[in-house]
């Protein structure tokens, strides 16, 4: 039996993925404890795992990150990027504090728990295994190779935006760290990267292990609508999203697309995660759901279209749906960049997009079959990647 520790934040798209590894952990025997926040304790603890959960200062409620995280509200764009970066490095002390409480032979720790930096510095220490849910070095921006001039902004970007939280890092570790606290993955033991090879740019330094998607999304947990039969009418369906969080304003894409989309031979499937679309009637071939079960209903799809989170972007690709991505928060101008660079979409880099951005984005991507293609590559990719059980024997072995 191995003693696992699992530090994940208390996010939707950081627990989901996460979730499966601690399933599979507990079934096969290993002494499995999650930390991370109030609202996840109930979720890891059906599972079988012990849960501790983060002190208030190192928690946050992702519904309401303004009212949870104090100084946050106002901010945005890089102002936001930097804010949340500092706030993350602020967060290790509260966070040692639980994990130094549990002897571990390996910690699973989510990347943006800076826990891992102290973790990975100290002399005597478990394996630290990083969750890879989200494009391998975030947050930093880094472009695809071959992209010297974007190289030559990002590389002038980057100090100013990581400055405040670098320098807070060194202060509480008692010295400078001796590298960007955002690398800190690099001197883990190894990334359980959650897409598959053609999917992240090449890179040396650090194992990483490509184990596909782990995020699961059935009927059991997402009832169908009462409209679920009209998917198989015969015409195009094309999913568009926002992602779990970002949903505050459909504006940004949601409504965009429906409006692109409305004249086009295609039904278009929108989820909004409990935000209402605009008032007023929607076109005769949209539908709209609060939530829906990813692994019934990208199978069906032809095309979707996303803010770019990573887990919802690898979900599609896992069932070779080719992809549109308009992202500019977070990690997500990063996604919008590997799916234009893996060719198995268009991504835009940005916040919003016009409908008729959109609409000629999806009429090129139903259209040409070379990204349908590279998608299904993926797919293939992704499917021959390693099982359950030998990821948890990865972790493990």
């Amino acid at each position: 039996m191995t003693r696992v520790l699992v530090c994940v934040h208390p996010a939707r798209g950081h627990t989901g993925p996460t979730k499966p590894i601690v399933e599979a952990l507990v079934t096969a025997g290993h002494e499995v404890t999650v930390v991370t926040g109030a609202r996840y304790r109930e979720t890891f603890e059906k599972l079988g795992a012990t849960v501790d959960v983060l002190p208030p200062e190192a928690d946050f409620d992702e519904t309401d990150l303004d009212g949870s995280v104090p100084g946050r509200a106002g901010l945005s764009g890089l102002k936001l990027a930097r804010f949340e970066l500092t706030h993350f490095v602020r967060a290790m002390p509260a966070q040692l504090s639980v994990v130094d409480r549990h002897e571990a032979d390996v910690v699973l720790c989510d990347p943006l728990f800076m826990a891992g930096l102290a973790l990975v510095l100290r002399e005597h220490r478990p394996r630290v295994l990083t969750l890879g849910f989200l494009p391998f070095l975030p947050p930093v921006p880094t472009g695809p190779p071959g992209h010297p001039v974007r190289a030559a902004l990002l590389e002038t970007l980057a100090p100013w935006l990581l400055a405040p939280a670098q320098r807070e890092a060194g202060k509480l570790l008692g010295g400078d760290p001796g590298m960007p606290f955002t690398d800190w993955p690099l001197r883990s033991d190894g990334v359980l990267q959650m897409t598959c090879r053609g999917f992240e740019y090449p890179r040396a330094g650090v194992p990483l292990h490509f184990i596909g998607p782990t995020t699961r999304s059935r009927a059991d947990e997402h009832p169908l609508p009462p409209w679920w039969a009209d998917l198989d009418g015969g015409r195009p369906v094309v999913h568009v999203t926002q992602g779990t969080v970002a949903n505050d304003d459909l504006g940004r894409l949601v409504e965009p697309a429906i409006d692109a989309l409305a004249g086009e031979d295609v039904l278009v499937v929108a989820t909004t995660c409990g935000t209402p679309v605009r008032p007023g009637p929607l076109p005769g071939n949209v539908r709209v759901a609060d939530f829906l079960p990813y692994d019934e209903l990208l199978p069906r799809c032809a095309a979707m279209v996303s803010n770019g989170g990573y887990g919802g972007v690898n979900h599609a690709l896992r069932y070779g749906v080719p992809l549109v991505v308009v992202g500019a928060s977070e990690d997500k101008r990063e996604v919008a960049a590997r799916v234009a660079w893996s060719g198995a979409g268009i991504g835009h880099a940005r916040a919003s997009a016009s409908p008729r951005t959109l609409r000629r984005a999806v009429r090129k991507v139903l259209a040409d079959p070379r990204y349908r293609h590279r998608a299904r590559e993926l797919a293939a990719e992704m499917a021959a990647g390693p099982a359950m059980d030998e990821v948890v024997e990865l972790i493990t072995g």
